[in-house]
């Protein structure tokens, strides 16, 4: 009986392996994705100085200015620049100044400290009976106290995306938001939570717990979520490149070549076969990796063919799944 156990045991372990060495692994592709709000064209942005709400938050909104141009000059598709620095351009060089971004910023931080909490231990005195047995034969609980402080950072930023045409100024965007976080420190296990999402994130190493470096990283958190939403950006996604068709596209889809995929595999799939399915679903991941509105309606397009022809695979739907909820985050922001 035991020798029958220990063969359906392994048994078990090798169709296990087996299931799991089939699973298509996901790999890491850097996509490019649209600005989540509709925005009309814009090459060169102005960043207008912020105004703090008071004049403890000046040093903070000096330095969101310099990490918004920073950042939307990191993703490359918008030149930004300090609003000064634009204008002496404009006049010397006959630049035009296509936006301005205006706005104000608010800081919360709080730091509490000396703050303590009971802790309960007990004093055990453990007893040996005459067959060896060890037993608690009395244990005394006593209440300790012991220190913690806790940590709040949070900012909050207005922004206002002002296109300039002529002589004339025209709001097109109008921007809120921020982010924050607190964090306990010391007295047991360190806990941060997100005060934005709610969410609870892992602990900051030690460092510097300023208000300005803490304030800094809010900032900084905040600063990304108002570049996604001007300016076209780059990110990372996990997917499944599909086997099977054409055996160069998974190299081409790891290295970035999304444009070459394209010329390589449409020409070939205008009748395509169910054989042909994982090239289709191949063709939607390059066009949802390029990220223009009208190149993810297309990604869709080939995602679904693909799944016309294979639609119990999970990859398939996945792919359609990520792309229409894409386009339904750009439809609630630019609402």
């Amino acid at each position: 009986m035991l020798d029958a156990r220990r063969t359906v045991t392994a048994a078990l372990i090798v169709a296990a392996a087996f299931v799991a060495g089939c699973r298509t692994p996901k790999v890491s592709l850097k996509v490019k994705r649209p600005p989540t709000l509709e925005l009309p064209p814009v090459k060169v942005l102005a960043v207008d100085d912020l105004d703090p709400a008071t004049p403890e938050d000046k040093a903070v909104a000096a330095y969101v200015k310099s990490a918004l141009i920073a950042s939307i000059n990191r993703e490359g598709a918008i030149q930004a620049m300090d609003f000064r620095e634009a204008k002496e351009r404009a006049a010397k060089e006959g630049m035009k100044i296509e936006a301005v971004l205006r706005g104000r910023v608010w800081t919360d931080f709080v730091h509490l400290t000396g703050m303590q909490e009971p802790v309960i231990t007990s004093d055990v005195v453990w007893e040996r009976t005459d067959k060896g047995l060890e037993y608690i034969a009395e244990a005394r609980d006593k209440v300790g106290y012991q220190q913690y402080e806790i940590v709040k950072a949070f900012v909050s930023i207005q922004l206002n995306l002002v296109q300039l045409s002529g002589p004339e100024e025209k709001t097109i965007a109008a921007l809120s938001g921020g982010r924050g976080w607190r964090e306990r420190v010391g007295g047991g296990p360190a806990r941060v939570m997100d005060l934005w999402s709610g969410r609870a994130e892992s602990a900051a190493a030690p460092g510097d717990r300023s208000r300005d470096a803490l304030l800094r990283v809010s900032a900084d958190k905040a600063v990304a979520e108002f570049t996604r939403a001007v300016s076209p950006h780059s990110e990372t996604i996990e997917a499944v490149i599909a086997k099977g068709g054409d055996g160069s596209v998974p190299g081409m889809l790891r290295g970035g070549q999304y444009d070459q995929v394209i010329s390589r595999l449409e020409p070939n799939l205008k009748s395509p076969t169910k054989e042909r399915a994982p090239d289709l679903y191949n063709l939607g991941l390059a066009y949802e990796a390029l990220g223009e509105p009208a190149l993810l309606e297309a990604a869709l397009v080939f995602y679904r063919k693909a799944l016309d022809f294979d639609p119990e695979n999970e990859d398939y739907a996945a792919g359609i799944g990520r792309v229409e909820q894409l386009m339904r985050d750009r439809s609630r922001m630019s609402n």
